[in-house]
């Protein structure tokens, strides 16, 4: 299944089947975990242009994508684990880390609350890594309609159970009008159209890990894939699936996710082959 990334990860992980992203019976909030190897999600693997756009991306504008945590102890235990999965031995901040490592990362600290220290987050879905800091988990979640409600004490508590070595994968998804890895919410990116080209209308999926570092820390690490939605039809599951979805999910979740006045054409273009 083609995506669209930097030049060098053209599918899906192997592991994420198409269809496997979409809930089944209906939209439902969801944590779907599964264990993952941390190399399979944590190696760099070769994307040249993506650590590219990301130095771009920091260079111009890191106040959008970064924030160094204030205490160094933590910066020093990030960069300890992620020089076990690439070469990153030069990175003394996140802001260096960011410019070699691929995944985008939030260090979280776990305690009476899982709260936000830092991290880099390059290629955001309309959500600011720097608005989050010193933010507890609940709050990056409350722009999502009923997500706290129905899985914020679940994800509390698997994070602040969460066992060293053990690492976690889940997927979360979106669409979207553009192609663009970074969509931060000063990029503006335009609602999809009413009557879209599904050429140029994409599945944003949101491929999520979550490990602990040690007793305090865990990394939640972020790669982002695109599907044009023209791909997304042609795998006849995905599409019921996808379209069942759309047309199950509450009012108050399509507004959050701009599909409002898109759900009519995305619905007709996932049942034309």
């Amino acid at each position: 299944m083609s995506a669209t990334e930097p030049r060098g990860a053209t599918r899906l992980p192997k592991d994420l089947a198409l269809e496997g992203l979409f809930s089944r019976g209906g939209y439902r909030a969801r944590m779907a975990l599964k264990r993952l190897r941390p190399e399979e999600f944590f190696s760099n693997f070769g994307l040249a242009d993506m650590l590219q756009q990301r130095t771009v991306l920091l260079d111009a504008r890191s106040q959008d994508f970064l924030s160094e945590p204030t205490n160094g102890a933590d910066i020093d235990a990030l960069i300890r684990f992620a020089g076990s999965w690439a070469q990153v031995s030069d990175a003394q901040t996140f802001r260096q880390l960011g410019e070699i490592w691929e995944p985008d990362f939030v260090l979280l600290h776990r305690g009476k609350s899982i709260e936000v220290k830092g991290g880099c987050v390059c290629f955001p879905t309309g959500w600011s890594l720097t608005q989050k800091q010193h933010s507890s988990v609940s709050i990056l979640h409350a722009p999502v309609p009923g997500l706290n409600l129905q899985l914020g004490s679940a994800v509390a508590h698997f994070i602040a159970d969460l066992r060293l070595e053990e690492c976690y994968q889940r997927t979360n998804w979106g669409l979207t009008s553009s192609s663009q890895m970074n969509q931060h919410p000063r990029d503006d990116i335009v609602e999809i159209a009413s009557d879209c080209d599904p050429a140029e209308t994409f599945l944003r999926v949101e491929w999520q890990a979550l490990m602990a570092l040690d007793e305090l820390r865990v990394i939640f690490g972020i790669r982002i894939y695109h599907v044009a939605l023209d791909s997304v039809r042609r795998v006849p599951e995905a599409a019921r699936l996808l379209a069942e979805n759309l047309e199950t999910m509450p009012l108050e979740t399509l507004r959050y996710k701009r599909l409002i006045g898109c759900r009519h054409r995305i619905l007709e273009i996932l049942r034309t082959a």
